[in-house]
């Protein structure tokens, strides 16, 4: 008998994530979940969960369950399923170590924890966890390890989801190893000095019976405090093993997991180089890595300590959701069965717009040069999408970390806002080099929006921002005129008047035509800017006020804060359904159903209030927006780890998808705005 994994039962709403900034762990990336932040599931543990090295998109081990038997009351507790609360937090605003807490209370009313301390080594490509478990009572007990192996590079249910894993006996360790030929994960265990296992098993996920029975099964269901033991195994597989820890009322272990590409004996090698240097040395290290970061970076004098200190997480958040191509993904979970693990360009525009405004301009100077490598050229073997549009000059709408397309639709904010970090960057620097070395990529890109006019001073009808609508959005027509006017201002500084002319000149017809094509009067809401006119599906879009149309403000600056389409729009924003209706946070738009449920529900999402308030503050409807955003506001909508989420609920919790990088980039870009006293990152108008 096989059924799903109970792994995939639960939701994926992680509320911390960590690597490390520099050394052989730079392209580790950890999440953890404490599902007592999530109103939708029973559970009240927390668990580490998705584990990704070499490339973000390709987890190796999922799902780190650490479960005890306790042999005199024949009870197994695991961290996520039983516990009865639990804590996650970083170690620091500036060291992102995870940190957990789960407590238990066992059948005969006696209470039991179990602390984790988890970082990414420095020294070696490892992570390692240090585990200490304490009781009221001293029973018999036995604690173990319950793992995912997703080391495949596919989706946990993909037919084609195998990998081998076997245990590797030495002198004076055990280590169980797995390998899709490519990446080798080893994962070995070390209590008084001794590196063995108090038995182990490889089993096959979901299976419920039989010698192939899930280690889970064996481990967790059985309850019967034993392993029986298996050497290896090939498949779609999960995996355990065993510390006995006698009647100690206090036990303490070390976890350690090593990675490579070279092969196996590296990866073992690198699990018990953790293991001999200890979390100490490990600890000091890491947290001398990222102390270092953040002393390269500019410092800002923030008088609010809790701005302060939700503004250096959102700058730790970003670095760890760097990967190895030097760009950052979009987020480290799993929404609806599909990924946030992949690298969409207009999300890296908003990252560079605030690692620039944060003084990160090596990190922004990157994903500027990630964003020129992968636009589609001449060079590229495919330059048309399923439209038939020849997209050389554009870039695809998201990316594997391998520079690989994935999705393919047209969005202008993707055209538009590459040309925009260039400009951007280069003004904020001064240095001509970075004018010089992307401007084939801003010409490139700007010679195609010239090219999509159609024909009547519009841009021709592409994808909306939130990638759901092919007609004439709001904010990618504002994306496409900010590209155009940031290109006149780079070939102004190269000489080329003629070209900086005609992108002005097209700029500001397009920019005259807004109202006429994405303003409407008398819809169901009001009179409102839209998500999309002439919509090719339904008509919805051109019916709704849309959030994404006060990015025409800021950062595109097509319309002014006090246009009188976007002071109308904004009075609809205080309103259900759009707004939530016990936290000022609103949403995409009324109605929208990307959530949860798959049903329209009450809340809102901080990146799209992030814009509302901007322009709040500069019409001078309301002063103290931003002010409140981030000094108020924002602390009601973040995860235990103080992460912003893609989504919140009716009353400010998290609702799903935390570490979202670019709600991550709109509280720094708001402090920053806030410091300034005006919006940072304006486009020339």
């Amino acid at each position: 008998m096989q059924e799903p994994p109970i792994e995939f039962q639960v939701p994926s709403d992680k509320d911390a994530i960590t690597s490390s900034p520099a050394g052989r762990s730079q392209h580790v990336l950890v999440t953890a979940n404490r599902y007592a932040d999530n109103p939708r599931t029973e559970y009240q543990g927390a668990i580490v969960e998705e584990t990704s090295a070499f490339r973000s998109d390709v987890e190796l081990f999922y799902d780190l369950h650490t479960a005890v038997w306790d042999g005199d009351l024949e009870e197994t507790h695991d961290v996520r399923n039983d516990a009865i609360d639990s804590e996650l937090d970083w170690h620091s605003a500036s060291v992102p170590a995870l940190h957990l807490r789960n407590n238990f209370e066992f059948g005969d009313e006696t209470t039991g924890s179990i602390t984790q301390r988890l970082l990414a080594s420095s020294n070696q490509c490892s992570i390692l966890l240090h585990n200490r478990a304490t009781f009221d009572e001293a029973h018999e007990r036995t604690l173990f390890t319950v793992f995912n192996l997703g080391i495949n590079g596919h989706s946990h249910e993909h037919p084609d989801a195998v990998q081998a894993a076997h245990v590797v006996h030495a002198n004076d360790c055990d280590v169980l190893t797995a390998t899709d030929g490519t990446r080798h994960v080893a994962f070995a265990q070390a209590h008084n000095g001794i590196q063995r296992f108090d038995g182990h098993r490889i089993g096959h996920a979901g299976v419920k019976d039989g010698l192939e029975r899930s280690a889970w099964t064996d481990i967790y269901e059985e309850n019967d405090g034993w392993i029986d033991n298996t050497e290896n195994g090939t498949g779609d597989l999960d995996a355990g093993f065993g510390l006995y820890a006698g009647e100690a009322s206090t036990v303490e272990w070390l976890t350690a997991i090593g990675f490579a590409t070279e092969s196996e004996a590296h990866a073992i090698d690198h699990a018990r180089a953790a293991l001999d240097t200890g979390y100490d040395a490990e600890q000091d290290a890491f947290a001398s890595a990222w102390e270092g970061w953040h002393d390269g970076l500019p410092s800002r004098a923030l008088t609010d300590n809790g701005v302060a200190d939700r503004y250096r997480r959102s700058l730790t958040s970003l670095k760890c959701a760097e990967d190895h191509c030097q760009a950052m993904i979009a987020g480290a979970f799993k929404p609806n069965d599909m990924t946030y693990k992949f690298i969409w360009p207009r999300d890296q525009v908003i990252i560079i717009q605030a690692l620039a405004a944060a003084g990160a301009i090596e990190e922004a100077t990157q994903s500027l040069e990630w964003l020129d490598r992968v636009q589609i050229t001449d060079d590229d073997a495919e330059t048309s999408d399923d439209r038939g549009i020849d997209r050389r000059g554009t870039w695809w709408q998201n990316y594997y970390t391998t520079g690989k397309p994935h999705w393919r639709a047209l969005q202008l904010d993707q055209v538009g806002g590459p040309i925009y970090a260039h400009w951007l960057l280069w003004r904020e620097t001064g240095d001509d080099s970075l004018l010089d070395a992307h401007y084939d990529m801003s010409e490139r890109a700007a010679r195609f929006l010239l090219e999509w006019d159609n024909g009547y001073g519009f841009p021709k009808k592409h994808q909306d921002p939130w990638e759901e609508v092919w007609g004439y959005s709001t904010e990618g027509v504002a994306s496409a005129i900010a590209g155009l006017r940031c290109m006149a201002e780079l070939a102004t500084a190269v000489g080329d008047d003629e070209f900086a002319a005609v992108c002005r000149e097209r700029a500001d017809t397009w920019a005259d035509n807004m109202e006429t094509y994405c303003y409407r009067e008398n819809t169901p809401y009001g009179d409102h800017y839209i998500t999309a006119a002439k919509p090719e599906h339904g008509d919805a879009p051109a019916q709704r006020p849309d959030a994404a149309a006060f990015m025409a403000v800021w950062p595109w600056n097509v319309l002014d804060a006090d246009d009188e389409g976007i002071a109308s729009t904004l009075v609809l924003a205080d309103r259900p359904p759009w707004c939530a209706s016990e936290t000022p946070c609103l949403g995409r738009y009324p109605g929208d159903t990307y959530t949860p449920t798959g049903t329209a529900e009450d809340g809102g999402w901080p990146l799209c209030e992030a814009y509302a308030d901007v322009v709040r503050w500069q019409s001078g409807l309301d002063p103290d927006a931003v002010s409140e955003y981030i000094s108020e506001h924002a602390a009601e909508w973040t995860t235990s780890a103080g992460l912003l989420p893609e989504r919140v609920d009716a009353d400010g919790t998290v609702s799903w998808n935390s570490n979202l990088q670019w709600s991550q980039a709109m509280y720094i870009l708001l402090v920053e705005s806030h410091r300034r006293g005006e919006p940072y990152g304006l486009a020339p108008r």
